[in-house]
């Protein structure tokens, strides 16, 4: 299994506590394409966040390629997320300081790789996403 979630339950201590799921399993194969679906409120962003590693559950476990999130500090799962895991966000979060190009290629920067042997294969990947004309245009 790529990623597997046991038991995952997520409590947000408010003045009164308000649970978003409880107990939820899931397994996604490598490969295998799913949606998230429901109504506004329902969990779907919680779960991406738990599942993504950018939030803690209450309760459980998230598995991505065997590794816990849960066993790992904060540094090491941000270099976690760094090098496994991919996010594209209903609202862009883009550097506005930076080309479409530099954006593309910023999370490998980060990590240490040369900018210049990037931008090859940044650039055919903006190519396949129908981007490859707005290489150099500005964010912001």
């Amino acid at each position: 299994m790529m990623v597997q979630a046991g038991g995952l339950s997520k409590t947000y201590n408010a003045a009164s506590p308000v649970v978003v799921f409880e107990n939820l399993d899931i397994n996604i194969e490598r490969g295998k394409l799913i949606a998230v679906i429901g109504p506004s409120g329902a969990g779907k962003s919680t779960l991406l966040h738990l599942l993504g590693g950018l939030d803690r559950p209450s309760r459980g476990d998230v598995r991505i390629n065997g590794t816990s999130m849960l066993s790992l500090s904060t540094d090491e799962l941000a270099h976690f997320r760094n090098r496994h895991i991919g996010f594209v966000f209903q609202f862009h979060h883009l550097l506005p300081e930076f080309t479409v190009l530099e954006n593309t290629v910023m999370p490998m920067v980060i990590r240490g790789e040369r900018q210049v042997a990037l931008e090859p294969s940044a650039r055919q990947i903006l190519e396949r996403v129908g981007l490859g004309h707005r290489t150099t245009h500005q964010i912001g």
